[in-house]
């Protein structure tokens, strides 16, 4: 399912539990469906989940983009699914991992999460949960020797929104671009701008870009057989079924946070673009749509051209 319609999904089993209908009848109804894999709770349940370390640990490798002996082997999960949780709402990372590499070397810790929405306080609160991890790796007392800490976060909006990169690396530089510290590493995988910009990734055949796709095909349950083929993929795809999500889980407010977040914002965005019809009908400039609608120039452009259409 798409964001919008595991959204709005989840708003019909909540209503249905709070009428006192049958929801393990709702959910099996869909049980061939997938579940939207980037919501917090099915992330957690497919990702930190013990018997699929194989694709948590391809997809941190390829979001990180290691290959050789550099890739993350043998992690161990710090924060593991375990089966039969109910879940609850956290300010930890989705995900979290250690690495061991052997003897005085340092371990790799990497941390996963998802960002759907922005706002003024995002970049604060990274840096806070870079510094929290940072302060984890060391008791009060110790000599202070870091571990290697990858921070990975899949954003559905642009830290850099001028740049043609999806990917972005982020390390501590001096103003010659030389990397002071090479332990600390955050990097930012902009979904949305490799999505709805895929024709400029087209001859991208990154693992990450794969990876991408992969998702995006079982969130929109399109044809997937160019990734079935492939063993990881093919697990991915049995894992997102919503047969493996059972109707109690679904409930959890991990799962439901991010449909009341989806509705209030469809509900917001919706509004702007019928702003945004109203104002080209009456031949508005498209700066000032823009400025009042906050909506992208692409968007009203797209919005101009369905009103030309007719």
């Amino acid at each position: 399912m798409t964001r919008e319609q595991f959204a709005h999904f989840l708003a019909e089993l909540k209503n249905a539990s709070d009428n006192g209908q049958n929801i393990d009848a709702i959910v099996k109804e869909h049980e061939r469906e997938n579940v939207y894999f980037y919501n917090d709770g099915c992330i957690k349940k497919i990702l930190a989940n013990e018997k699929n370390l194989v694709l948590t640990t391809d997809l941190i490798n390829a979001a990180l983009n290691l290959i050789g002996t550099d890739r993350i082997k043998n992690p161990k999960l710090v924060n593991p699914f375990i089966p039969g949780e109910i879940g609850y709402r956290s300010v930890e990372p989705d995900l979290l991992l250690v690495n061991e590499r052997g003897k005085n070397v340092p371990r790799d810790r990497i941390s996963v999460d998802v960002q759907h929405e922005t706002g003024s306080f995002f970049k604060d609160r990274l840096v806070l949960y870079v510094s929290r991890l940072t302060n984890n790796m060391v008791k009060r007392g110790d000599v202070p020797k870091l571990d290697n800490l990858h921070v990975i976060s899949f954003q559905f909006f642009n830290a850099f929104a001028e740049s043609t990169n999806y990917r972005h690396k982020v390390q501590l530089q001096n103003q010659e671009q030389q990397v002071y510290f090479d332990r600390q590493t955050v990097t930012l995988i902009e979904v949305e701008k490799f999505l709805k910009n895929a024709q400029n990734f087209a001859d991208d055949n990154s693992r990450l870009a794969q990876w991408l796709r992969a998702i995006d095909a079982l969130n929109r349950g399109s044809d997937f057989s160019e990734y079935a083929q492939d063993p990881v993929f093919r697990l991915l795809q049995n894992e997102v079924k919503m047969s493996n999500f059972s109707s109690r889980y679904l409930m959890t407010e991990a799962m439901m946070v991010l449909d009341k977040d989806y509705i209030f914002y469809d509900a917001q965005d919706k509004k702007a673009r019928e702003i945004a019809r109203d104002m080209l009908l009456d031949n508005e400039p498209i700066d000032k749509i823009v400025k009042y609608t906050k909506l992208p120039d692409s968007e009203v452009l797209e919005i101009k051209a369905s009103l030309d259409r007719k």
